[in-house]
């Protein structure tokens, strides 16, 4: 299952990446707006995207997890299609709003189905790869075929690409379907699964630390006397993958609580690297260091979340998760930017840092025992643990 779930993953989210550089030339050529109107396009996809997790994982619970992907791949596809054919502001805030559905509803189903897997952890982390990758190969196509074709180009190849995973979408196991269920043997998890909020307030505070690198390493290097920050974020995406492709044997034995723990310190002990060694080389080794952390975060946090659930609440507790991305994101980025005003990139490194260091707190108590399930869940209802 997991190759056909790789191929859906790696085309929504190639989809997605592919607009990352393209946006803000969008908004500030064609558009003719500002610079500050790319920040409201990013924000009104995030807010829509964090509205939307919770319908997206009930969704895949009780029509399973095919029709969130699909739902959510012929959404990201109709969006991108849709700015070929308006040029007024307000209905391309609209696309963008409406593509902040798509990537949860995407995301939340995609995720759901690898946790679906007998063994969740290691179809969880392969998901993240596919995922990541996408990502990252999005926005360098973006930037060649803006050169070779123009912005329209762009935004017809992610339309194509995310129509492409929409059919490749409809070959996913429907998974589990609580509608309809005569014996009510099966219950479908709440909007907001209790199961994913511990990891996912470790996942929140792991995305500050992402926030801060991602956000301000470029003002950072620039102040250094550095000449672009395309080699950090190169070293942090091939250190990122790195990890999660080559310890994939070594992360699957571990206890995911363990995994989490030593992401966020890893984070933790990146963003410090950026305040001890204020060069262009120490914002190198930092970019490595956050990078495996991040690489160890994510997949451990989701399979925290599954862990003990039967298969028709997993995708409610996918869901609850990474809803704090999202939401993670937007505190950082007003919280830091604040203080980076005010005091300079130092201290908000420094406060970036503290947050996910002081995250593995949360895991000091444990509510509910983490084991494995079969694959398709225990039957119980343990919402409530």
């Amino acid at each position: 299952m997991t190759r056909p779930l790789m191929v859906c993953a790696g085309a929504c989210f190639l989809s997605l990446g592919l607009l990352i550089p393209t946006i803000p030339k969008y908004v500030t050529g064609p558009l003719n707006q500002g610079p500050g109107l790319v920040g409201g396009c990013l924000a009104i996809t995030a807010v829509c995207a964090v509205l939307f997790r919770p319908p997206a994982g009930r969704l895949a619970d009780r029509r399973g997890r095919r029709a969130a992907a699909c739902t959510g791949a012929a959404l990201l596809a109709i969006t991108s299609f849709a700015v070929l054919m308006v040029e007024s502001l307000p209905l391309f805030l609209a696309c963008r709003a409406v593509a902040g559905a798509g990537e949860a509803l995407t995301y939340v189903g995609l995720a759901a189905a690898a946790s679906d897997h007998d063994r969740p952890g290691a179809a969880i982390n392969r998901f993240s790869i596919a995922v990541n990758a996408g990502l990252l190969a999005g926005p360098a196509l973006a930037e060649a075929g803006h050169s070779v074709a123009g912005l329209r180009a762009v935004w017809a190849l992610s339309g194509a690409v995310a129509l492409a995973a929409f059919v490749a979408c409809l070959f996913l196991p429907a998974g589990p379907v609580v509608a309809g269920d005569p014996a009510g043997t099966r219950k479908a998890g709440p909007l907001v699964h209790r199961a994913g909020l511990r990891p996912g307030l470790a996942y929140w505070a792991s995305v500050w630390g992402y926030t801060a690198f991602s956000a301000f390493l470029p003002l950072h290097v620039a102040a250094l006397g550095g000449s672009g920050s395309g080699p950090h974020f190169l070293v942090y995406g091939g250190v990122l993958l790195a990890v999660r492709l080559g310890g994939q044997r070594w992360t699957n034995r571990m206890d995911p609580r363990g995994t989490a723990t030593a992401a966020l310190l890893v984070t933790a002990a990146g963003l410090a690297l950026l305040v001890a060694w204020p060069s262009v080389t120490g914002a190198l080794a930092a970019a490595a260091v956050i990078g495996a952390g991040q690489a160890l975060g994510l997949p451990a946090f989701l399979t925290m979340a599954v862990a003990g659930l039967p298969a028709a609440q997993r995708g409610s507790a996918v869901a609850t998760t990474t809803a704090f991305f999202d939401l993670g994101f937007m505190t950082a980025a007003l919280a830091l930017g604040a203080i980076v005003q005010s005091s300079g990139l130092t201290y908000g490194f420094a406060v970036a840092g503290c947050v996910p260091a002081l995250a593995p707190l949360l895991f000091l108590s444990r509510s509910r025992k983490t084991r494995r399930t079969s694959p398709q869940g225990d039957s119980r209802d343990h919402s409530h643990r």
